[in-house]
């Protein structure tokens, strides 16, 4: 049952049940419409049709003419017709009530005590039927010499006709909705059975580390079959990438053990020293703090290096640029006004292009990082963006110290530090890493000067 309510095949039947019932019932709702406006009009027309009749009786014959024309109808729905013949200041002359708009009530009338009883009369009225599925109508004519004949019936179809069809409706639309969600989750669930393998591998292997679990094949050719088929080669590519990235870091930990561990050995017993306590100390705690940042290096390395060696897969989708330097404009911000920075973003048009959002972005972060980090207490850092024939190019400006004209090449590869200009602490990765992510999408970036002093960072990337 847990399954069941979490279940997309569950989800999608009562979702497209719904559509059904709400499409159901708006069909239901006109043809309804239709069918009553029609019926309304028949019995509109029929009811016209009377009252010229008994009009045409009335100027062959007067009031006596128009009597004996209604006495002498046989047809059966005669006694439905309500007839009012009005002469001059609206005084009733003849008036012609069907049965059912008659209605007969009892009344007490009060003798003397000495009598000891209540007599009781009958009085009857005249009063349209109340009733929700009946309306009335009243066709009205002018005759001759400030007469006028009115002649009314009540509107039979809704009760006659439309409220059975509304009953009807309602009976087999509950039943034709409750089995759309019943067959249409059993033909859910047996189509998504694949999903369900999905999932039960993906748990297992996050739960167990089992990386040889696949998926079971569902078999054809439909976009399930097709998906299974992916994700197993996508597992299998993996589980490869993993395997030698284990391989990697076996070979490296085994390379470097031994001399990381000498040199952390050394710098303690060189702690123990009878020289210069405070030299020695300062030295080689110096020491022991390097061969910490050195393996710090090493897994920083290792994730760029496995960025470059291709498993940096890059899932292009259309975005505007200009998002992603606003996401990095609020990201930074507040690390710009503690610095006492002013950060500016200069965007006049759209710039579109296929990308991967999320490598895209790390690389603009890291840009926009290396700015603000050597850029001086009251200067400035600008994100600008602008579209070229073919190519969409990205700028950020500092007012630092700049970047030598020597160094410009230099800076982008991995361990290098400008440290003759720059003099901030860092692993000197953060650029390489935008360099790596940059090619990857076949753009370049590269550094020159800004106006009126400092570093100005221009990458141009492909719009397709």
């Amino acid at each position: 049952m847990s399954d069941l309510r979490q279940s997309l095949a569950l989800r999608l039947a009562v979702q497209y049940a719904l559509v059904f019932a709400l499409g159901a019932a708006v069909l239901f709702s006109v043809l309804y419409w239709l069918l009553a406006n029609a019926l309304d009009a028949r019995e509109r027309a029929a009811l016209e049709s009377r009252a010229e009749d008994i009009a045409a009786a009335y100027e062959r014959g007067g009031p006596a003419g128009m009597s004996a024309r209604l006495d002498s109808d046989s047809s059966p729905d005669i006694r439905s017709y309500f007839v009012r013949l009005l002469g001059p200041g609206d005084t009733a002359v003849f008036v012609k009530v069907p049965p059912d708009w008659i209605e007969t009530q009892v009344q007490f009338l009060p003798v003397p005590r000495a009598f000891g009883i209540m007599a009781t009369r009958e009085v009857r009225t005249v009063r349209i039927p109340q009733n929700a599925d009946r309306d009335y109508a009243i066709a009205s004519r002018e005759l001759p010499g400030g007469w006028l004949l009115q002649v009314g019936r009540l509107m039979d179809s809704r009760a006659v006709l439309l409220a059975p069809l509304r009953r009807a409706f309602a009976g087999v639309g509950a039943g034709a909705l409750f089995l759309s969600v019943a067959v249409g989750t059993i033909l859910a669930w047996r189509a998504t059975r694949p999903l369900r393998e999905v999932s039960r591998t993906a748990r297992r292997i996050i739960e167990t580390g089992d990386l040889a679990a696949r998926v079971p094949s569902p078999g054809g050719t439909g976009e399930l079959a097709v998906l299974v088929h992916q994700l197993n080669a996508l597992f299998d590519k993996n589980a490869a990438h993993v395997r030698v990235l284990r391989e990697t870091l076996d070979n490296l930990a085994h390379d470097l053990r031994t001399p990381l561990t000498r040199l952390r050995g050394t710098a303690e017993l060189a702690l123990q020293d009878g020289g210069d306590p405070a030299e020695a100390r300062g030295a080689l705690a110096g020491c022991v703090n390097e061969s910490d940042r050195v393996l710090h290096l090493l897994e920083t390395l290792l994730d760029i290096s496995a960025a470059e060696a291709g498993a940096l897969k890059l899932n292009r989708d259309p975005l505007d640029l200009r998002a992603l330097v606003e996401r990095a404009a609020d990201l930074y911000r507040e690390v710009a006004e503690e610095k006492n920075i002013t950060l500016a973003v200069e965007q006049p048009a759209a710039a579109e292009l296929h990308a991967d959002a999320i490598r895209l972005g790390q690389a603009i972060n890291n840009l926009v990082d290396n700015a603000l980090k050597y850029t001086p207490a009251g200067g400035r850092v600008t994100l600008a963006t602008a579209v070229e024939p073919g190519a969409v190019v990205f700028t950020v400006s500092d007012t630092g110290p700049g970047v030598p004209a020597a160094e410009r090449n230099a800076i982008f590869r991995r361990l290098y530090r400008g440290d003759a200009s720059r003099s901030q602490r860092g692993l000197g990765l953060g650029l390489s890493l935008v360099k790596a992510i940059v090619e990857a999408h076949g753009g370049t970036v590269a550094v020159g000067d800004a106006p009126g002093g400092g570093a100005r960072f221009v990458t141009r990337l492909p719009r397709g």
